[in-house]
C-alpha cells in the first residue's frame, strides 16, 4: 500500500529534486558540458539506426481509401431526401468543404490508431468526428444539404469575397503573429 502524507501543504514541490535525492535536470536546460543536437531527426538520437522506433505506416494511403474502407462502413445514420433531416451525397468528392473535412478525419485518426494513448480513439470521435459529422450531415445548413437521390445538386457555390485593400493585408496578417 502507497501512503500518502495527508498532512503535507497544498503547493506543489517545484524543486528540481527527484523523491531519491538525485537531482537531475530539467530538459529545458541544457548541461555546458553537453553539446545538444539541432537536428529534428526523432532517429538521429539512436546511434544504431536498427534500435530506432519503427515509423508506423498509415493504415489507409489517402482519404479515398479510409472513406470507402472506413468511414461509410462504420458511420451509419438516417439520411433524408428532405429538407430538416440528415443530408448526404454519394458523390462527396464533389464538394470540396467534405473532402477537407473528410481529409482531417483521416489524418485525425490515423494519428489517434498509431498514439500509444489508450484513450486517443475515443477522443477522435469526440473531439473530431462528432463536430465534423453534425456540419457535413447537416440538412439544413451543411454543405450537402439539398442533396437528393436524383443527383441533381452539385453543391453550393463558392462564398463571394471582395479583395482585401492593399493597406489593410499587413494588418491583418500581423494580428495574430
Amino acid at each position: 500500500m502507497v501512503e500518502v502524507n495527508t498532512a503535507a501543504s497544498d503547493e506543489w514541490d517545484t524543486s528540481n529534486e527527484a523523491p531519491d535525492g538525485y537531482e537531475y535536470e530539467d530538459e529545458y536546460e541544457a548541461d555546458e558540458d553537453t553539446e545538444e543536437d539541432e537536428t529534428d531527426d526523432p532517429a538521429a538520437e539512436y546511434e544504431d539506426e536498427a534500435d530506432a522506433p519503427l515509423a508506423k505506416d498509415p493504415k489507409f494511403a489517402n482519404v479515398i481509401e479510409w472513406v470507402n474502407g472506413f468511414f461509410l462502413p462504420v458511420i451509419r445514420r438516417r439520411i433524408s431526401d428532405n429538407d430538416g433531416g440528415l443530408s448526404w451525397d454519394p458523390r462527396w468528392w464533389a464538394y470540396p468543404e467534405v473532402v477537407a473535412r473528410l481529409t482531417a478525419l483521416h489524418q485525425a485518426w490515423e494519428e489517434a490508431r498509431v498514439s500509444d494513448s489508450m484513450s486517443a480513439m475515443s477522443s477522435w470521435w469526440i473531439q473530431h468526428l462528432e463536430p465534423h459529422l453534425r456540419v457535413i450531415l447537416d440538412g439544413d445548413t451543411g454543405p450537402m444539404a439539398n442533396a437528393k437521390s436524383d443527383r441533381s445538386f452539385m453543391g453550393w457555390p463558392a462564398m463571394p469575397a471582395d479583395p482585401v485593400p492593399p493597406n489593410l493585408i499587413d494588418r491583418i496578417l500581423g494580428q495574430h503573429n
